[in-house]
Parts: C-alpha cells; sequence; structure tokens
C-alpha cells in the first residue's frame, strides 16, 4: 500500500504573508488529488516558491529534504530528487507529483507542528426552559421545568481541567443537582497517549464500557499518522452551497468542517466508540439541515506491526445518576501488539473483590478483504443469591470490510455463550442488588434471570450516487430456555430526486414477550418559495405501525433574514391513539449562541419552551462570546475589525473587538481558520486570509490575523476574493 501523502502548509512569516498581497491563493494539485486553494509566496520570477519546509510538512522524508537542490532565494529546482512542478500562471494552478517512496515524514513533520494552545478558561452552557398547562398537568407539583447543563474548562499549559455540573427541575419530583464530569487530562506525545485523572469511560475494544472515577492512561489513536490509524468510514455526500458539516456520535460532535459546493468526500473522521452509529448533519449556507444516520463499526481490533496498543485503568465505578448500585474499585489492563503478516494479538484482564474477567483474541488484516478477529473472555462473578459465584465464557467473531469501488462497507458480529453464566462488571455490579421480598429464611426464592445463548448482528451501509443512500441493520439475541429469539431489523433509503429530498425508512422488532412492534415511514419535502418567505419548504410525513398507531404530519418550515440565521417550522399532527396536534418553533443562531422557542398544543396539554445555548471564554485579551464548544477550539482576532465572517464557524463574525470563537477544531490534525472576506468593503482587503493551527486534544488556540488594509488603487481587485 502506497503512503498516504496529505498537503499542508507551515504558518507563514507576516512579511511573507504581506508580499503574497500581491499574488492570488494558487490552486493545488498533488498527486493528483485536489487540495484546495494554499498561500504560497513568490519567488524572483513570480512563480511560486516550494521550500524544503514545505516538502517536510508534505511528508517527504528528511533524508531526501536535507538534500534537496535549492536556488539561490531558498526555492526547490524543479525535478530535483524527481519532484515535479508543473505552473499555470493564468490559471493559477501549481501541480505537484512526489513519489510514493520519497514519503515517509509526515507524522513526524506534522507532530512537530502540535499546539498545546494558550491558557484560557471558559463555559459552555444549555439552559432550557419549559411550562405546562392544560388536563395533562393539573395535578403536576409544578407546572414548569428548568434543565440547566453548563461546563466549566481551564486550560493551563498541556493540562486540560473540566468540570460538568447539571441541574434538573421537572413537573413531577423532586429536584436534582449532580456532577456529570470532573476530570483534569493531557497528552504525552512522546506516548502516542492520553493521561486521565477523575471521570472517564473505560475502552471498549475487549471489555463493556463501564463509567468510572480514577486514572487511565491509554494510547490515543488520534496522534497517528493515517497510514497507521484504524479504519475510518468514508462519509459522502453533496452540498449545495459552501456547507457545514457535522458529525456526532452518542450525541456529542466528533468532527466539524466545511465543504463547497459539490460532491464531497471525508476520510478522516475516527468516532470514538468503535460500534455506534454515527450522525451526519449537513447546513447549508441559506441555513437549511438536512440529516441522516450511518451504521459505524471499526475494524475489529487490529494494529499495525510492530506497534503496542495499551489502556491501564485504576478507579471506582460510577453508576448513572438516579441508579442506586455498589461502587466497587477495579483495575483493567488490555494490550495488543501487531505481529508480522499483518496479524494483531491482544488481551486484557479486568479485576475487583467482586469481579475477574481476562479475555484473550487474535486479528487478521485480510486486506481488500476486509478484517477478522477472534477472541474468548471467561468471567467470575459473586452472585449474593448463591453460595458458588456465576462463571462462563464468551466466544466472539467480528468482520469488518469497506469497499470503495462499490461505496460500501459491511460489519458482522458473533457472540457465543458456551459456558452459562457469564457476567459483564456491569452485570456483575448490578446483581449485588438484592430485595427482600425476594428472600425466605435466608433463602433465594425468586427468579433468576435467563441466560444469554448467543447474539448476531450485521451492518450493511451503501451509497448509489452523490445524494442516495442506504442503510440495514439486523440483529438476533436468543437466551437459554426462551421459546422466542428477539430480533430487530432496521431499513433506510434517502435520496434527492430534483428538489426534493425523500427519505423510507422501516423497523421491526420481536421480544419474547409482548406484541411484534413494525413502522413503515415516508417523508419528503419540497420547495414551495413565496414572494415574502422564498426559502420555505413543505415536509410531509407518515407513519404506518404495527400493533400501533398510525401517524401523519404536514408543515413548513424554512430561513428567513439576510444571513439565514433565523430558522422556523410550523406543523400539525394527526395520530389515530393522540389525535391532533400542532407544533411551531423558531431558533435563531447568532454571533454568542443560538436561542430557541417552540410552543406545542394537543388533545390534553399545552407547553412552551425556551432554549438558550453559548459559551462565554475567558482569555488573556478579555472575554468573548461564542456559540457552543466542542472539545478542542480557536479563538480568533482580527484587530480593528468587526463582522468579519469566520468559515470555519457558520454564523460567526468577529465581535466589536475583533475577536470569535470556532468552537470545533479536529486535533493533531491541521486546521485551517479561514476569514470570509466578502462582507469587506471595495477598498478593503485582508492580506492574511487563512492560518493554519495543529491543536492537541482540548487545546484553546489563538489565532491574530493581519488587520485589514485600505488598497493603495481603487482599481485594484482584491486578491482575497471568496471561492
Amino acid at each position: 500500500m502506497k503512503p498516504a501523502l496529505r498537503f499542508t502548509l507551515l504558518p507563514l512569516t507576516m512579511a511573507a504573508t504581506y508580499a503574497m498581497a500581491e499574488v492570488s491563493k494558487i490552486y493545488l494539485i498533488v498527486n493528483d488529488t485536489y487540495k484546495g486553494r494554499a498561500a504560497i509566496a513568490p519567488d524572483v520570477r513570480n512563480r511560486p516558491c516550494v521550500t524544503p519546509a514545505l516538502l517536510s510538512a508534505w511528508g517527504v522524508r528528511e533524508k531526501v529534504v536535507a538534500g534537496v537542490v535549492k536556488t539561490p532565494d531558498g526555492c526547490i529546482v524543479p525535478g530535483a530528487s524527481g519532484i515535479q512542478l508543473f505552473y499555470e500562471p493564468v490559471a493559477q494552478l501549481l501541480t505537484v507529483e512526489v513519489p510514493p517512496n520519497l514519503i515517509g515524514g509526515e507524522q513526524n513533520a506534522l507532530s512537530r507542528r502540535w499546539d498545546d494552545g494558550v491558557n484560557a478558561g471558559f463555559l459552555d452552557y444549555q439552559l432550557n426552559y419549559g411550562h405546562y398547562s392544560a388536563e395533562r398537568y393539573r395535578d403536576a407539583e409544578r407546572h414548569y421545568s428548568l434543565f440547566v447543563d453548563t461546563t466549566a474548562g481551564l486550560n493551563l499549559g498541556a493540562w486540560r481541567f473540566r468540570y460538568r455540573p447539571v441541574y434538573q427541575k421537572d413537573a413531577w419530583g423532586k429536584p436534582s443537582w449532580h456532577t456529570e464530569k470532573a476530570v483534569a487530562y493531557r497528552d504525552i506525545k512522546a506516548w502516542r497517549a492520553l493521561l486521565s485523572i477523575g471521570d472517564n469511560n473505560t475502552p471498549s475494544a475487549l471489555f463493556d464500557n463501564v463509567k468510572y472515577r480514577g486514572i487511565q492512561l491509554a494510547s490515543d489513536d488520534r496522534m497517528l499518522p493515517e497510514s497507521l490509524r484504524q479504519f475510518s468510514p468514508w462519509i459522502r455526500g453533496m452540498a449545495r452551497s459552501n456547507a457545514e458539516v457535522k458529525v456526532r456520535q452518542n450525541g456529542e460532535v466528533i468532527y466539524q468542517t466545511f465543504v463547497s459546493s459539490g460532491v464531497f468526500i471525508l476520510k478522516d473522521v475516527y468516532p470514538p466508540d468503535p460500534d455506534g452509529d454515527i450522525t451526519v448533519t449537513l447546513r447549508e449556507s441559506d441555513g437549511t439541515e438536512t440529516e441522516r444516520k450511518l451504521p459505524y463499526s471499526a475494524m475489529p481490533n487490529l494494529v499495525h506491526g510492530g506497534r503496542l496498543k495499551y489502556d491501564l485503568t485504576l478507579g471506582k465505578y460510577r453508576p448513572y445518576f438516579g441508579v442506586e448500585q455498589q461502587q466497587p474499585q477495579f483495575g483493567l489492563l488490555s494490550v495488543s501488539y501487531g505481529l508480522p503478516a499483518k496479524v494483531t494479538l491482544y488481551g486484557g484482564v479486568l479485576t475487583s473483590g467482586l469481579y475477574r474477567s481476562a479475555a484473550l483474541g487474535v486479528g487478521k488484516s485480510l486486506n481488500q478483504w476486509g478484517a477478522l478477529s477472534v477472541d474468548y473472555n471467561y468471567s467470575s462473578a459473586r452472585q449474593p443469591r448463591r453460595s458458588r459465584p456465576d462463571r462462563g465464557g464468551m466466544w466472539r467473531l467480528r468482520y469488518a470490510r469497506a469497499i470503495p469501488a462499490w461505496e460500501s462497507s459491511v460489519s458482522l458480529l458473533a457472540q457465543y455463550y458456551p459456558r452459562q453464566r457469564y457476567r459483564t462488571f456491569g452485570d456483575a455490579v448490578e446483581q449485588q442488588s438484592v430485595y427482600w421480598w425476594d428472600w425466605e429464611d435466608g433463602i433465594f426464592v425468586g427468579d433468576f434471570d435467563t441466560e444469554k445463548k448467543y447474539r448476531l448482528e450485521a451492518r450493511y451501509n451503501q451509497y448509489f450516487s452523490e445524494s442516495d443512500s442506504l442503510y440495514l441493520t439486523m440483529a438476533r439475541e436468543a437466551r437459554r430456555g426462551q421459546d422466542k429469539d428477539e430480533t430487530s431489523i432496521e431499513l433506510g433509503y434517502s435520496a434527492t430526486w430534483g428538489e426534493i429530498d425523500v427519505n423510507l425508512y422501516a423497523e421491526y422488532s420481536r421480544r419474547n414477550y409482548g406484541k411484534e412492534q413494525g413502522q413503515v415511514g415516508l417523508s419528503f419535502s419540497v420547495p414551495l418559495g413565496t414572494l415574502l418567505l422564498p426559502r420555505m419548504k413543505l415536509n410531509y410525513d407518515h407513519q404506518f405501525v404495527k400493533n400501533g398507531a398510525d401517524s401523519r404530519r404536514v408543515g413548513v418550515s424554512g430561513t428567513m433574514l439576510a444571513d439565514y440565521s433565523l430558522s422556523y417550522d410550523l406543523s400539525t399532527s394527526q395520530s389515530q391513539s393522540y389525535g391532533a396536534s400542532q407544533d411551531f418553533s423558531a431558533s435563531y443562531q447568532y454571533n454568542a449562541g443560538s436561542m430557541r422557542f417552540g410552543y406545542s398544543r394537543g388533545k390534553d396539554y399545552r407547553q412552551q419552551e425556551v432554549e438558550l445555548a453559548g459559551s462565554l471564554m475567558a482569555h488573556a485579551d478579555g472575554v468573548t462570546l461564542g456559540q457552543t464548544l466542542g472539545e478542542t477550539m480557536a479563538i480568533v482576532q482580527v484587530p480593528g475589525s468587526s463582522g468579519i465572517g469566520i468559515d470555519n464557524q457558520y454564523g460567526v463574525t468577529t465581535d466589536w473587538r475583533g475577536y470569535a470563537v470556532v468552537s470545533t477544531l479536529t486535533p493533531y490534525r491541521i486546521n485551517r481558520l479561514s476569514l470570509d472576506t466578502f462582507e469587506l468593503p471595495d477598498d478593503e482587503e485582508l492580506p492574511q486570509p487563512e492560518i493554519e493551527v495543529v491543536p492537541t486534544a482540548g487545546a484553546i488556540m489563538f489565532s491574530r490575523f493581519a488587520p485589514a488594509q485600505k488598497l493603495t488603487s481603487p482599481d485594484v481587485a482584491r486578491t482575497s476574493s471568496p471561492e
């Protein structure tokens, strides 16, 4: 396999930046791959000056870079070491061809640019208030609810401190306050690992994921070059304009970027959970959003030859808030090592006072045919209802394959329990809770839970075109002593026919108790612009439910205002069980956050809700308001320039002091912070429209751009015109 070549540019000096104002940004193609527009300083002949530093940043081996032939002004000579440069001045297109055997220093060059950011603090908040009335809430203790979810963060050098308290007051029950997370963490770059102290989750490659409070040292694949990372799902789509793409897993944003109009492919998204569906949200420049769900399963437990992957956790089990359970201390160690012939040997142990488990397995890469792994896990758990511990085993077989030529991926999982009474750590903790009504004279007389026999899962994802896709997931689980197996099937198809968006999905589930459940849903969206509301769309949804109530919904939605920051949705629904209902919501996204208002009414209820979300960033230059934050973020300053848009953050412009907050960056990868120059006056230009940063996990980057300048002549066109 050829090493992957990633185009990167080192930050330019201020002098080079101002000199570059005399030429437009250059279109760049590297090894037949279009890399967008890049700002490269010109040489004495006004041609792009490719320096040895740029070669190093592009991943060319250091020995090659050290021996390359240079011109007196420090530019490489075309053809040196086989590196070819072709420049078309009229089209301002630079084509670079680098022999694959010269590539190999990509990650070493990139790791030298890892930046821990600046010392700063922030407060991220989400506040939701609801008011309820009508018959359903007549006997409620209160006729309102309040939910406040905040995260306070502080960065000091390489350390990140995060504290997340949550307050909730519902219409029924007592108000509650709890700490969802309190953690301090930092990376250890030399070890390619992350150290965390406090609240976290155990890795789920070998053992089931559990919440804990303690200390963990674990390999972080995000620090590895693309060629050494595990399988990344290809996320394809089509944008009608310059659009924002957000990728979520388990409700949290894991990746965010902007794409140009047309077909796009994201190849560097690495979900943290190896078996969790991902949701892709595409927001166009006119404010309209489309969302789709993609099944995801990582390549099973594989690392590259000679590489060691590990995680060590020491801590105390943390139950979910509101669940009364024991909190035993435990230790976990898992290790994976890459052997020759693309074979991986892995294993681990988890031990506590009430539970012990050990796992051992082997994985094999089958090249274009995917990857396969098989492992065995044995457990022993204390059982308060019996005199002897529960002991059992589980065989697990995993297979995954990505088929780029077919634009599809498939994953299979099979678990078999040959010995009864196998327990996960979570199962063991849960069964320690006993109830007095299940005992008589010290003898347990209650019912034992049935034992698992096997579980099968299959996932398939297929793209037919830029806008048409299909997914299929199937699962089947059997327990010993039960007549019926549990089965679930999900099928979804989405397509765009002209200007009509269509989604079709079907779900079926059969439990070992109760009736079968199934539903088929159809939804479509049609442009319905009017003179007053040109961006309005007509939406229709219909659900056909087996052993349930059919429902249908019709409504309109769209965006308003010149910057599309105000969106609305108005609909009416009809259900066989709940009758008619009406819903209205309006959302406004502004520089310092977002605001949403909603109103709903039905047969026996009325409710109104208001939601506020945003952030406050405190840094050396003061306090800047921003939108909701992700893990890694940036502060942008354009001195003396307010209202400058940030391409990396939808709806955000610099405030009255010239500051703005970019909420989500990708750690250990190049992030380009770009300014939107569209709103600049015709007699002004931004000499530095783009800066590159390579943040570490959780970093707060600070990027100061050169201020806007007056053009010397009104006839001179701006060189930073929007694309």
